[in-house]
């Protein structure tokens, strides 16, 4: 419940400002911090629970009590006709994304040993090697592109590499990911909804295809422990094609916006861009910031399976939960000074990849890729600077770039 005294219609009006403003560069950040401070714990007119400091959201993502429920995109889309929405995301929502235990536990053992931080550190050699080509496209080149030249292509490669997908398919399929998910957006419309519905048929389509070419020929790749799985690990059709979606999906759009988010953010701080240059053992701590800093994901949803608790606030079961993640990333209570980038920070760990049951599958590989890329980059060209205004995505649930223009400078 909110808070007796507060000014709940004020606090609705923030609300609305945060989850409908494109914010561009500044980010919710400030919207986040006033919702903060009125009303960390909103209950809507509507009975949406808002949660927007870090501790609750945190013991809400850990709340087994909160699960998914696929029958919702997540926000009520206005102007939506309910048979679109529905088929919005149909094949997406048999995926673990969208379950809980029985099925989620089902759905996700039979891919989760691939993302184990050991097998993951496996495939360090491979991804350095990646990176490393990458960058050699950058030499030379007066004004390059991060989020078109390594930022996307990337991620992209490392998990094409570990689904099996053809490298000539890649470029073609990326594509269609961000029309996939822009439904989870509290600003959809109705051609987003239609443009979701009809990138998730080309992908379904696409996968479909390349399912039955792993199951007549299997590989050593994921798609093929999928295709081929039997007994109480085998997926029915859309459960094997939503996944496979998924996995694509969720392979490189969240290290896309770390990496495009994170390069913005400390050509921003000179200061802490020359600190990790100058010692690239602060990669992984680094990393952590950065994912603090500004969320390539920030917001969740969770729906009430049964009556619980956050906190002293009760949640009733059917009740919709919202997770301000990256308001959770600025409080104060928890992080000193939480509005300025300290790569050597030493606080409570970032919520941008959700928790619990949810916990992102691939955070190991992300962390990894990031890890690896910004002191190779930092240390190649030294002399790297904005090469111009970025340009962001709208949205807010997934916050990303969709150029960051920057020269490399000399090596």
């Amino acid at each position: 419940m909110t808070a007796p005294g507060t000014d709940t219609a004020a606090a609705e009006q923030v609300l609305l400002e945060v989850l409908l403003t494109d914010h561009g560069a500044s980010g919710p950040y400030a919207g986040y911090r006033r919702l903060r401070e009125q009303a960390p714990r909103l209950t809507t007119a509507a009975g949406l629970l808002v949660l927007s400091g870090y501790r609750d959201c945190e013991a809400a993502l850990r709340n087994r009590d909160l699960g998914k429920v696929d029958e919702s995109l997540g926000f009520q889309l206005a102007g939506v006709p309910e048979d679109l929405q529905r088929r919005a995301l149909r094949r997406f929502r048999r995926t673990m994304l969208f379950r809980n235990p029985p099925d989620h536990t089902r759905l996700r053992r039979l891919v989760a040993s691939v993302f184990t931080p050991r097998h993951v550190e496996a495939l360090r050699p491979a991804i350095v090697t990646r990176i490393d080509e990458l960058l050699d496209g950058f030499a030379g080149c007066e004004v390059v592109d991060v989020m078109t030249d390594l930022a996307l292509p990337l991620p992209v490669g490392v998990i094409g590499d570990l689904l099996g997908i053809p490298d000539v398919d890649r470029s073609t399929a990326a594509p269609w990911v961000r029309d996939l998910v822009a439904p989870l957006e509290p600003s959809a419309d109705l051609a987003a909804v239609q443009g979701a519905v009809d990138a998730e048929d080309r992908l379904a389509e696409y996968f479909t295809q390349l399912l039955a070419e792993k199951r007549r020929t299997p590989a050593d790749d994921l798609l093929s422990r999928l295709a081929t799985a039997r007994g109480d690990d085998q997926l029915d059709n859309d459960e094997c094609v939503g996944t496979a979606i998924l996995l694509f999906a969720a392979g490189f759009e969240t290290t896309t916006n770390l990496v495009g988010n994170g390069l913005a953010a400390l050509v921003g701080a000179p200061g802490q861009l020359d600190l990790l240059r100058n010692r690239p053992e602060l990669a992984a701590p680094a990393v952590e910031e950065l994912l603090r800093f500004d969320a390539p994901v920030q917001t969740d949803g969770r729906t009430a399976l049964a009556d619980t608790s956050v906190g002293d606030v009760e949640i009733a079961a059917g009740q919709v939960v919202l997770l301000l993640l990256g308001a959770g990333n600025r409080d104060p209570r928890v992080f000193t000074d939480p509005d300025t980038l300290h790569l050597t920070r030493r606080q409570a760990a970032p919520l941008s990849f959700g928790g619990g049951l949810h916990f992102c599958l691939g955070a190991p590989l992300a962390r990894l890729e990031a890890a690896e890329l910004f002191p190779r980059l930092l240390t190649r060209f030294p002399h790297l600077s904005a090469a111009g205004p970025a340009t962001w995505r709208s949205g807010l649930s997934f916050r990303g770039l969709a150029h960051l223009p920057v020269h490399p400078g000399p090596t």
